[in-house]
């Protein structure tokens, strides 16, 4: 029988001063990781968050949430959910979909990102609305 799979997702806050090329390079880091480690999801980046998704056996994506809230790129990191789940939503994605957010494309999903992280807490009702955001990419 094969290992149990976790979904989690979190949002957290783009260090300040942190450039294009620094997030690029969380997005290389991340896709090798993940590849490496049989984790999948999707990462979006705006201006002022992360919002990622991870998915892949549960002790693993544990721990690479545990090495993500460690990290000084990421500040305020806030769990939006921690699931079970039978598949995965994304499973030929090791971060593959990213996409840097910026002012003139996507104007609602980036309002909703930013609406969510101005939060600090998330109840199941949240959670189910970013999973559904999500699924539409």
């Amino acid at each position: 029988m094969s290992e149990p799979l976790l979904q989690l997702t979190y949002i957290s806050d783009v260090a300040p001063g942190l450039s294009s090329e620094q997030i690029a390079t969380i997005h290389q880091q991340a896709e090798r990781n993940n590849q490496r480690l049989g984790i999948t999801g999707v990462l979006l980046v705006t201006s002022r968050h992360f919002l990622q998704l991870l998915e892949g056996p549960a002790e693993l994506v544990k721990t690479r949430f545990k090495l993500i809230a460690a990290d000084p790129r990421h500040q305020n990191v806030r769990l939006v959910s921690e699931r079970p789940v039978q598949q995965r939503q994304f499973p030929h994605w090791q971060m593959g979909l990213k996409r840097l957010l910026d002012q003139d494309e996507h104007a609602d999903l980036q309002a909703v990102i930013h609406l969510y992280g101005q939060q600090q807490t998330f109840s199941e009702q949240h959670a189910d609305a970013i999973a559904l955001l999500l699924k539409s990419l």
